[in-house]
């Protein structure tokens, strides 16, 4: 098996089961480990997984904090933001999660017909003071900085309050084993709540999220209904959130 075929093969391999090992993979592509070894270096000095002992895995999602990018005009996510509001339905109660492509999604809603929107982000809110059409629900809690979102234990116990036709969230990390992911655990238990009072996820994020991971899972792909994003995605990666469940809708260039 020629170098780039085993790399083609591990790379497939991590993005099915979200690990692989040196040993089953020497077995696997019929190779010693030492040859495993030196392939999983190379990989990762390329930057498509992360090396750990023993193996590897998917690449860890860098974050940047929502407040140091919220100013950015970013076409491709005004593109995904547009291709999600399809899905927007009359007197419907709807999630607006806090980041950049929500911040987008709420530029850019429906003003011809009567809905109720609820976010934990002030951003957000401000965005719709001034639609009529909207009855707008700001979340309460802490405030994190970084994230510019209410979390913690008071948002929960509002969100349990509260049930949701969609919740439409922002992807920091979605690998196809993996689940859903971020790099902040009270983050990570709000979303997770949002999700628990949702009769439809909602996801958005460009192809650079996908086959990634967070240090904190959100959920499993299983609980995702639909994923809004472009059409640079990896076949294989979609297919994979296919065989869970999850729709995809491919935003136009």
């Amino acid at each position: 098996m020629l170098q780039q075929e085993r790399h083609n093969k591990i790379l497939d391999l991590l993005c099915q089961q979200g690990r692989v090992y040196a040993t089953e993979l020497s077995h696997a592509l019929g190779v010693s480990e030492d040859t495993v070894r030196r392939d999983l270096k190379q990989l990762d000095e390329d930057k498509l997984l992360r090396r750990v002992h023993g193996g590897a895995l998917p690449l860890q999602q860098e974050y940047e904090a929502y407040r140091e990018r919220q100013d950015e005009i970013d076409p491709l996510k005004k593109r995904i933001a547009l291709a999600a509001i399809q899905f927007i339905k009359p007197d419907q109660t709807i999630l607006i999660d806090s980041g950049t492509t929500c911040l987008q999604l709420a530029m850019n809603l429906p003003t011809h017909f009567n809905f109720t929107v609820v976010t934990p982000s002030p951003l957000v809110a401000s965005k719709l003071m001034y639609h009529d059409n909207i009855e707008l629900i700001l979340l309460g809690g802490k405030v994190s900085k970084s994230a510019v979102m209410a979390l913690g234990a008071t948002t929960n116990a509002m969100l349990r309050k509260i049930h949701f036709d969609s919740c439409f969230l922002g992807v920091c990390a979605l690998h196809p084993n993996k689940g859903l992911s971020i790099n902040q655990l009270d983050e990570a238990e709000t979303l997770s709540t949002i999700i628990e009072q949702s009769e439809q996820v909602i996801v958005l994020g460009s192809s650079l999220k996908l086959g990634k991971m967070g240090t904190y899972k959100v959920c499993d792909c299983n609980k995702l209904n639909l994923l809004v994003t472009d059409l640079n995605s990896e076949n294989k990666i979609l297919q994979l959130l296919k065989d869970q469940g999850v729709k995809i809708e491919l935003c136009s260039d």
